[in-house]
């Protein structure tokens, strides 16, 4: 399918017809695209393939990502990520990032340990919910999962306000004191 819509956007950009580029960021910027991509292929007759096009888009659920710091996910942040996951019908993504200070079997173990809590309470409570483990800076990774990843609506932390000021994420973030 994606090959069939890359084809057919290549043709319809190599003529010279006018077209409109957008650049926006985060959720917002995939919507637009995708609505675009669904325009492009309903003017040109293309009906089933917009359909597909906006099917796959609104098939695939949002999400809430997590970030779990060193000492994991507290208690709190738990109770309150898999309400709103289980209020708003998103899955949750759990991500623990590794800056690289520790070895990696260390925090492979580390992070599968103080994530779990997460990952028990969203199966008790039927929230489709992952668990990624990654190297990098802090918000490099989250924007990179947050692009990998897909409609992801926003990010939930602990990091403190003025900290969280400077960061230049692509999604929201929302941050918890606890």
């Amino acid at each position: 399918m994606r090959k069939t819509m890359t084809k057919v956007r290549e043709s319809l950009s190599l003529g010279n017809k006018p077209g409109i580029s957008l650049s926006l960021r985060g959720g917002l910027r995939e919507a637009m695209e995708t609505y675009g991509e669904a325009l492009s292929m309903a003017e040109v007759g293309e009906l089933s393939i917009a359909r597909e096009i906006m099917g796959e888009f609104h098939a695939e659920h949002r999400k809430i990502l997590v970030l779990a710091e060193g000492d994991g996910v507290p208690e709190a942040m738990i109770v309150y990520a898999v309400n709103l996951a289980e209020r708003l019908g998103f899955d949750l993504v759990l991500l623990s990032v590794d800056d690289g200070s520790r070895s990696g079997a260390h925090f492979e173990e580390r992070a599968r340990t103080v994530g779990q809590p997460l990952l028990d309470e969203a199966a008790r409570r039927g929230v489709s919910c992952a668990h990624l483990l990654r190297q990098g800076t802090r918000d490099e990774v989250l924007n990179a999962v947050s692009v990998e990843l897909r409609r992801v609506e926003f990010v939930i932390t602990r990091r403190p306000e003025a900290e969280r000021r400077h960061a230049a994420l692509t999604v929201p973030e929302f941050s918890l004191k606890c």
